[in-house]
Order: structure tokens, then sequence, then C-alpha cells
């Protein structure tokens, strides 16, 4: 309960005194015109979706296939009021989903609960979460938690091979296609990587096909859109674009409307090499991390080869790997030393053989 009123007086302190316009985008403003045209027309948040007048109105107003964040904005303003801040609290309250499903991620993946309790803690007041989800009204905060959600479900196959996780894998790729439609390809990709580097015996040839048959069936709900965007990587300059990805953006080359990111930038650039310390431990401790480590490269890459896309925005979807690998470093540096007893049982038990 204290997080969670930390956490909403935040947006609830700046909105109520210091919010002058200065830290707004294009895009966030668009979408919050989208969720109040709709609003105006008539529709909610359930017939939006659900009737077909509803869908043609959201395509029409996102000019384009990117209705989902516009939809979230309905649904904000639906229940939060036709204000910018609406869908900043729901962010919030995503934030919180976020931290549930990573948890239950890093119990997965073989860490016990005082850990994974201290890394939550870490993620929800983590720097770059802070920000992206209490001062602005952009969608990177729900692509951050759709990828979480697809991660905990691929664990959750791993371990316990029930229908219903691959039915929620389906589910939370789903709406990337209309936000951000590339983001499933990657996914399966890293998803295909891990399994044929990590995974043994007949099990790897199953998840192999269930990965092969997802990524036909987005490629072919995509068809052109997929092959004429893909086109248009630069192969050549991946490596230097993703170094240059994974340090974006410099805390001194900010302008006045993304200088809310000063400070979040400059304890990136800070943490960064112990980061990659973290990271190096993380894949030592626990194979199923790797799967987020080789997502992680993976996106780096392909922004780092795609230059119209390269922005301060991209980096924070894959935030949460990030946050992982700083706190991973933080907790070995700093946890509690457990000294080493004085009592050698074993050499004990050798001693009492030979006496005998």
């Amino acid at each position: 309960m204290t997080i969670s009123v930390i956490k909403v007086l935040i947006p609830f302190l700046y909105f109520a005194f210091l919010f002058d316009g200065t830290w707004t985008f294009l895009d966030d403003l668009n979408y919050q015109d989208q969720g109040t045209t709709m609003l105006e027309r008539g529709y909610n948040p359930v017939n939006a979706l659900i009737s077909a007048d509803g869908l043609a109105n959201l395509f029409s107003l996102s000019g384009g296939f990117h209705i989902v964040y516009g939809w979230w904005n309905v649904l904000a303003q639906y229940l939060f009021g036709r204000h910018y801040y609406a869908p900043i609290f729901l962010n919030v309250a995503l934030t919180f989903v976020s931290a549930y499903f990573l948890f239950r991620i890093v119990i997965l993946c073989g860490f016990g609960r005082k850990y994974a309790k201290a890394f939550i803690l870490f993620f929800l007041f983590h720097w770059d979460v802070l920000v992206w989800s209490s001062l602005v009204n952009l969608k990177e905060i729900l692509v951050l938690a759709l990828t979480i959600i697809c991660f905990y479900s691929f664990f959750q196959i791993l371990k316990t091979k029930k229908n219903i996780y691959y039915i929620l894998l389906a589910a939370a790729l789903f709406p990337f296609l209309f936000l951000r439609f590339y983001l499933p390809f990657l996914l399966l990709i890293a998803g295909l990587v891990w399994v044929f580097v990590y995974q043994k015996g007949k099990r790897k040839y199953n998840l192999v096909f269930v990965l092969v048959i997802g990524f036909i069936l987005v490629l072919n709900f995509l068809g052109a859109r997929a092959t004429d965007n893909f086109g248009r990587l630069d192969v050549i300059g991946a490596v230097p674009g993703a170094f240059r990805m994974a340090l974006t953006p410099r805390p001194w080359a900010l302008n006045e409307t993304s200088s809310f990111l000063i400070i979040p930038s400059a304890l990136h650039w800070f943490f960064f090499i112990p980061s990659l310390f973290g990271a190096w431990k993380l894949s030592r401790r626990s194979k199923e991390v790797s799967l987020l480590l080789i997502y992680l490269l993976i996106i780096l890459l392909f922004y780092g080869s795609y230059e119209a896309i390269q922005g301060i925005r991209q980096r924070f979807q894959v935030s949460f790997i990030f946050s992982w690998m700083q706190f991973h470093f933080i907790w070995l540096m700093f946890r509690k030393k457990v000294p080493h007893s004085k009592f050698n049982s074993h050499k004990t038990v050798v001693n009492i053989a030979e006496f005998r």
C-alpha cells in the first residue's frame, strides 16, 4: 500500500502543480485526441473494439494499424475523464501488473522469494519506469507489460506444459500486431535461438515447431507490411547501431521536451558497465535468464540496423532486463556475506574415520 501511494503521488503532484506541457510529444497528444474523439462519437472501451464502426474509427484516427494505444486512451478517459493525465494513472497501475508477472518470472528462473521481492521493489522505483509511466502519455509502458507477459507465458510452458499458457502467450503477442508489429518476430526469433542453444531432447523439437508455426502465422497476417519494412534493415551498421541504442539517450544531448530523461539517462550510463557484469553473472546463474539477454541483444541489433526507428523511446521496452542486470550487480556487491564456519565437517568426518 505504501508503494502504491508513493507511485500514485508522483503523477498526482506533477499534474497538480508542475505540468506545463513542456514534456509532451506529438504522439502523446495524438493519442489523447484519439481517446477524446472516440468518446465524443459515443463509443466506449467495449463497443470501440467489438463493433465494425468502432474499429473503423480507431483505424481512421490512428492513421494506420496502430490502434491499441489509441484504444488504451479511450479506456483511460472513460475511467478517469478526458484529460491528458488519464492514461498516466492507468499506466502507473500497469507497472504493478508488470511487476507481478516479472516477480513470477524471477521465481521461475530459480531465484528465491527474498531476491524476487527486492528486485520488484527496485523495478517499481526504477528511474526509467518512474518517468515513462508517470509523466508522459506514451505506449512504451504497455509494450513493456506485454513483453513481460510473453516471457512469463513461455517460461510457464517450459515448466508446466499447460495449454493455458499457450493461449496466454498468443493473447499477449496478438496486440503487438497493432502496437509494434515487428516485436512478435523478434520475440519468436529469441525463443528459437534459446531453444536451439539450451534445450535438449524431444521437447526441443516440439518447441521449435510451435515457434516456427507462430512465426509463419505472424508473417502471413502482416504480409507486405512486414517484408517492406524488414527490407530496409542495414545489416552492416547493426553492431555500431546496437551499441548506440544500448546507450541512448545521451544525457548531454537531450532537448527541452525530453529533459525529464536527464537523470534517468545519466544513471543508465553510470550503471552500464556494472550492468554488463550483472548480465554475465545472471547468465551463469540461470539458463532461463539467458533468454531475456538473447532478446535484449536481438532488440539492440534490430534497432541498430534500422536508423529510422532509433529513438529515446525504443530502449524502454527492454528496461526491465536492464533493471534486472543493474539490480543483480547491486545485489552481488551489497548482499551480506555469510562467514565460513571454522568447523570443517568434512575433515572432521575423515579424522574420526581414521581414528576408528
